[in-house]
């Protein structure tokens, strides 16, 4: 009975020593493989089926550990890279998330406006720097019935959006109405010169009353006008029988 005792025992020691040597070989090269592939990211999938176009929340995704080796720059590692964001197309649950699958939210205030990029070039210039929400006018050159003509093609078009690079100022996105947007393409393809002044952005009474003052100015000048050309009108005739007086004494 001692016997058998004493070899079970030396059994279950041998099977112990035997398994701590497989654990430590199975670890190492667990250990191993992780160094093959350099560790784990952590790195967002659907949590849930995603319709396209739709803005993107936290609790629409969930994270999942990738390997190093299989991450790449296109891989969304940061939630921060997601704001104001939507996806172009629609995600099933555990599908992976990639930035060639965003696009912006749309800017346009209102969704019947349309936004048409302006950019700077040979015909088109800017003449201040503009900001996100700024106003503009846009002056137009062009060729009307073969002669050159520069009149205002838009007033107060709303900058949704700017473009700069280096900090220089290389175009504008104008958020206009529908039925605008093919107009102002068409003086950006073909019209001789566009020019983009900065709109007033002061305030609705203080642009009321700046109009104001214009529209009485251009009455006060009007005015005068008139007066100046009454007043020669007045002095023709009389210089014109002032000349004719001397025939009119002459007996013969």
């Amino acid at each position: 009975m001692l016997e058998s005792k004493r070899k079970a025992t030396i059994f279950i020691s041998i099977a112990f020593i035997f398994a701590c040597i497989a654990g430590f070989l199975f670890f190492r090269q667990v250990q191993n493989l992780n160094e093959q592939l350099g560790g784990t990211t952590t790195v967002y999938v659907a949590a849930e089926d995603i319709p396209s176009r739709t803005p993107i929340k936290e609790e629409y995704l969930k994270k999942m550990e990738l390997p190093n080796k299989f991450v790449t720059p296109s891989h969304i590692t940061d939630l921060s890279s997601l704001k104001n964001k939507v996806f172009a197309v629609p995600l099933s649950s555990g599908d992976l998330l990639t930035k060639n699958l965003l696009k912006p939210v749309s800017n346009v205030q209102n969704p019947e406006n349309r936004l048409v990029a302006l950019y700077s070039g040979e015909r088109v210039r800017f003449d201040q720097d503009l900001s996100a929400l700024d106003r503009v006018d846009l002056v137009v050159s062009q060729q009307e019935n073969g002669k050159p003509v520069t009149k205002v093609f838009m007033k107060d078009v709303l900058v949704s959006a700017v473009m700069q690079t280096e900090g220089k100022l290389v175009g504008v996105g104008l958020e206009v109405s529908q039925g605008n947007a093919p107009s102002l393409i068409h003086v950006q393809n073909y019209a001789d010169s566009i020019r983009v002044l900065k709109a007033n952005v002061g305030t609705e009474q203080d642009t009321a009353v700046q109009s104001s003052k214009d529209n009485a100015n251009a009455a006060e000048q009007k005015a005068s006008n008139k007066a100046s050309d009454k007043a020669t009108n007045t002095k023709q005739p009389a210089v014109s029988d002032a000349k004719q007086s001397p025939k009119e004494s002459d007996p013969s």
